[in-house]
């Protein structure tokens, strides 16, 4: 049988899936020193410019995508790890899924790490507070399980730290109305009927903007990859649940990291990227 040669990694929508999914997939190219082709959605896709300044090599819809010479093994989060055996090589895989599992990336972190591009830490003890709000806010399914500023202050009182920022995806860090909130638009198009009583939503965000004016927040806006390596050098790091903040976290060099206890997983039953072991990391809820 010949030598494995593709490792086909289907990305999604949203940057930081697509870090689970690439960094999956590189990880077992890596393994059957195989090519790994990370598929966007789309051609248009929002996140590619940002992906590939984060160094993820993505597939140009220029090129002819060729059948493998060999037969494909579909992946996806309950064959994952069956995959990493020698028995499979000169097998090609597809994968299709979140992979957001830990316990599939724990013992390769540092690795890992290596696959971004490197940021100088900070040299001041400040905290960061990643605050996804944006279509967070229409939906009002899980809306009744989203962390209070009670929750929040709570988490905050346990960190030694200097000056506060954010990086938010919300357009002003200002308090808003409920018809603001219904004619912004994010990254992701929630359906009306998904949407709680916006007046809720907009109730819930100027939580924040009065619970915070204490710190006197330092606010960044930029684009998503800029984001993700601003928060990678902090010394201090807060996140609810949230992709891209979970490895932006854990590719950094952090002392102090916060993350939301009751994880949300989309179809992984484990729900354990809160559970993180590497000293440093405690739940908050």
């Amino acid at each position: 049988m010949q030598q494995a040669n593709i490792v086909v990694a289907r990305l999604t929508n949203g940057f930081g899936n697509n870090l689970f999914q690439y960094i999956a997939g590189r990880q077992l190219a890596e393994y059957h020193h195989s090519k790994l082709i990370a598929i966007p959605p789309s051609p248009e896709y929002y996140a590619i410019p940002d992906l590939s300044a984060v160094g993820v090599d993505l597939w140009d819809f220029k090129e002819q995508l060729k059948a493998p010479p060999t037969g494909v093994i579909q992946i996806n989060e309950k064959n994952y790890k069956e995959a990493f055996s020698p028995e499979y090589t000169g097998y090609n895989f597809e994968l299709r899924g979140y992979f957001e599992e830990y316990s599939f990336y724990k013992d390769n972190i540092e690795a890992i790490k290596s696959w971004f591009p490197a940021v100088e830490k900070r040299p001041d003890n400040d905290l960061i507070i990643h605050l996804r709000a944006g279509d967070r806010l229409f939906y009002k399914k899980n809306f009744h399980l989203r962390p209070t500023i009670k929750n929040y202050l709570n988490a905050i009182s346990q960190f030694d730290f200097g000056k506060m920022h954010i990086v938010t995806d919300m357009k002003k860090w200002a308090h808003i109305t409920k018809e603001e909130l219904e004619n912004t638009s994010f990254h992701v198009d929630v359906p009306r009927y998904h949407w709680p009583d916006l007046q809720q939503s907009a109730d819930y965000f100027n939580g924040f903007i009065d619970g915070l004016a204490k710190f006197d927040p330092i606010i960044n806006r930029g684009k998503i990859s800029e984001d993700f390596n601003y928060i990678r050098t902090f010394d201090n790091i807060l996140f609810e649940h949230g992709t891209l903040s979970w490895w932006a976290s854990i590719t950094s060099n952090a002392n102090c990291i916060g993350v939301y206890g009751p994880w949300r997983s989309k179809d992984h039953p484990s729900k354990n990227l809160s559970q993180v072991d590497r000293e440093g990391w405690f739940q908050w809820q």
